[in-house]
């Protein structure tokens, strides 16, 4: 008896000395990214798992020496050898991003990662003519862009019928850092990408409509979300040149990876510095100069928890030649690159201080810590109606912010199950507050003349929204969400009248999507939700009887489908009503609410794949807006574009030799309510030609190849010349940017 228990005693020991736990973390090799549902397969025995939510893996195999496979979709899949000896083996991967196959695009519900959300592809953010982080933009289906003041100020946004204006109705976020600025001195909602390094980004999505329970104010037509990445692939240094005078330099270095530097587990750290100098195409000269920095720290202090800290600065100043009114050009007194006033421009100033802990409760459940810090300065000198105002000194205005922003976000993730039902449920609360000191002169030249006011404004945001994802049944799924957003507005008027006065504001938005999956290769949904963008602190403490943050409601019906192997489509419709279409007036600084307004559209994406190297695609987008408290003869909404579509063709060759052939198009529209008046079309095209190797590449981007004369920005309104003696109503216009070539040299170490 005593011998046999001996036996099994060493049976179990050489059992247990014979077995090991192979383990790790699976990152994305570019972006330091850990990567969910990875599947690894042992492929010398019918055995294998799938990486959890946050990347990590685990098996338990007896000692020996293995061929292990790591594969998942979007990336080239590896088999590593690995001799498995002792207790535990630590394998850490890295997958290499792979262009996407269109065979490989899932349409199920069930195996998506995540549903409601839609990814832009990796080749699409690198093969685009970019200038600046604001260019991104343009990978949303159906998003266009309009600069109008020597590229230093942020774009006018355009999409779903909505002039966003600088992102009124449209969200923008970094590292969950909103970029819109609530109450801004320029205008509500006002998102500047500029101290973005494009080159930093790793990821980015998108949404269409207010139906993402995440994100509150300004997401009304969509939303963009772009990620920096968590590491460097390699170092690199780029050099830019282009005609009229283009100038661009960047470096990228890792600073510390996977050294034992403040820890004994894996850490990296890298920097970004971006110079920008642009003359530009215009007959005085813009001078554009930007700086920026990025540094990013990542720290995993142990298998559960994972600290993520940066640090962005951002500086510009530049020269504009602002909106040129169209008589001034057909006359003669400028041409179509001229001036009334070139003394436009600004200076600004940006800097994030960003801090997150990633928090892995459990195999089931995860949470999320985040504080940022944000400070922007800000001086922009504009000249919209020339001597209409002041037919002696002109109508230069100025106006400048200095502003803090404090925030907390946190959010709870738990995968679970509801009976039989699977669910995947997030609760999101967070804080932001606002410390602002706005300022509007009257100026000559950028001196100034007179204040005309100043405030002090203090607004606090506090939010709180419930997630839940359910799988109903195989075919259907539903994903809902309820959200509260709580605002103070605190005023405080410096001059002309000193004062102070108060107000806060609530809204409740409930969101609703359901996804069914008629086959494996087509889906139908339905969307219903509300979002809200607030007003101006000014509007909502003096305008009462308004509320501060107007409700839109949002439809969608759609289908997303393949057909066999190559061709991946999405067909919807959509309806938007909104509250409140307020209008900022900048030089008198006043909100002129046009009452309620509506939107209906359709939209059409395909994508199709001939070749394993050569992508097709192409996106339609109708809307059709209209003024609700308006008569019908006079109801349309100024600016709001019709009929817009952006497409084009794709390669990438296994030489290293990689293309891309883009246009853009978009239809006339209205400038004024009745549609007398109208906004050109244009159509333009541009291309981009990059030459890869490991140690350097080269590329050739051309904007507008045809040399198409169009407009980018374009007004309807009155101004005055000042040999004119009353105003006159005319077009006003900043022509776009005409045949442009740049060049660039990166090289890899």
């Amino acid at each position: 008896m005593f011998c046999g228990v001996l036996v099994l005693m060493s049976l179990s020991v050489f059992s247990q000395s014979n077995t090991t736990i192979l383990k790790g973390i699976i990152k994305d090799a570019s972006t330091g990214y850990n990567i969910p549902d990875v599947s690894i397969a042992v492929l010398e025995q019918n055995k294998g798992t799938i990486s959890s939510q946050d990347g990590h893996y685990q098996l338990k195999l007896p000692a020996g020496a293995y061929s292990i496979e790591y594969s998942a979709t979007g990336y080239t899949p590896i088999i590593k050898k690995i001799i498995l000896k002792g207790e535990e083996h630590i394998q850490h991967i890295g997958l290499h991003f792979s262009e996407t196959e269109l065979s490989e695009v899932i349409i199920q519900s069930d195996k998506k990662k995540e549903i409601g959300v839609n990814n832009v592809s990796k080749i699409s953010l690198k093969l685009r003519p970019v200038n600046s982080a604001q260019d991104l933009l343009k990978t949303v289906p159906g998003l266009f862009i309009a600069q109008h003041a020597g590229g230093g100020k942020a774009e006018q946004i355009f999409l779903r019928g909505f002039d966003n204006d600088h992102g009124t109705d449209f969200a923008v976020f970094v590292d969950d850092i909103p970029v819109n600025l609530s109450s801004h001195a320029h205008g509500q909602g006002y998102a500047d990408m500029h101290f973005l390094i494009p080159e930093t980004v790793g990821d980015a999505n998108y949404y269409k409509g207010p139906h993402e329970a995440s994100l509150g104010n300004f997401a009304v037509s969509g939303a963009a979300l772009y990620t920096t990445k968590s590491r460097l692939n390699r170092n690199a240094i780029k050099l830019e040149y282009g005609q009229y005078d283009f100038v661009r330099a960047l470096a990228m270095v890792t600073l510390l990876d996977k050294k034992n530097f403040l820890s004994k587990n894996y850490e990296n750290a890298y920097i970004a510095v971006e110079g920008t100098y642009n003359k530009s195409f215009f007959d005085s000269p813009q001078n554009l100069r930007r700086l920026n920095t990025f540094s990013k720290y990542t720290l995993d202090i142990n298998d559960k928890n994972t600290l993520t800290t940066s640090m962005s600065t951002f500086h510009s100043n530049w020269n504009a030649s602002g909106q040129i009114p169209k008589r001034a050009v057909l006359t003669g007194i400028i041409d179509r690159y001229g001036a009334i006033d070139d003394s436009e421009g600004g200076d600004t100033e940006r800097i994030h201080v960003n801090a997150q802990l990633e928090s892995n409760l459990s195999s089931q459940l995860s949470f999320k810590n985040q504080v940022y810090y944000l400070s922007n300065i800000y001086n922009l000198y504009s000249n919209f109606t020339f001597f209409q105002n002041d037919p002696v000194n002109g109508d230069m205005i100025h106006q400048s912010e200095n502003r803090d922003v404090f925030a907390y976000n946190g959010k709870l993730s738990l995968n679970s199950t509801i009976g039989n039902l699977k669910s995947k449920t997030h609760i999101g609360f967070g804080i932001q507050h606002n410390n602002n000191k706005t300022k509007l002169n009257n100026n000559i030249k950028r001196e100034q003349l007179e204040i005309v006011n100043t405030f002090k404004v203090k607004e606090t945001n506090y939010s709180l929204y419930l997630k839940e994802q359910l799988q109903l049944s195989n075919k259907l799924t539903l994903l809902a969400g309820i959200r509260g957003d709580y605002f103070t507005f605190n005023l405080e008027e410096l001059f002309p009248e000193p004062g102070k006065d108060d107000n806060d504001a609530f809204r409740l938005s409930p969101k609703l999507s359901l996804f069914y999956d008629l086959t494996k290769n087509i889906q139908l949904y339905a969307k219903a939700s509300s979002g809200f963008h607030s007003n101006y602190s000014q509007a909502a403490v003096r305008q009462k009887s308004i509320h501060p943050l107007p409700k839109a409601i949002g439809y969608d019906l759609g289908t997303e489908f393949k057909i066999g192997k190559k061709l991946v489509a999405n067909l919807a419709s959509w309806y938007l009503k909104s509250d409140a279409e307020f209008v900022f007036v900048s030089d008198g600084f006043e909100f002129e609410n046009k009452g309620r307004s509506e939107r209906i559209g359709g939209e059409a994406s395909f994508r199709y794949q001939p070749l394993p190297y050569f992508w097709l695609d192409t996106d339609l987008n109708y809307s059709y807006g209209t003024l609700l408290d308006e008569p019908k003869e006079a109801n349309k909404i100024p600016s709001a574009p019709r009929f817009t579509s952006t497409g084009g063709a794709t390669l990438k060759l296994k030489n290293g030799i990689k293309g891309s052939l883009r246009y853009r198009y978009l239809a006339e529209r209205p400038l004024v309510e009745d549609e007398s008046i109208k906004a050109a079309d244009y159509f333009l095209m541009d291309a981009v030609f990059n030459y890869s190797k490991p140690s350097y590449e080269i590329g050739l981007s051309v904007e507008n190849i045809f040399d198409q004369k169009w407009t980018e920005a374009v007004f309807y309104d009155s101004s005055q010349l000042q040999d004119e003696s009353a105003p006159v109503d005319d077009f006003h216009f900043t022509p776009g940017t005409p045949f442009l070539a740049k060049l660039s040299i990166t090289y890899f170490f």
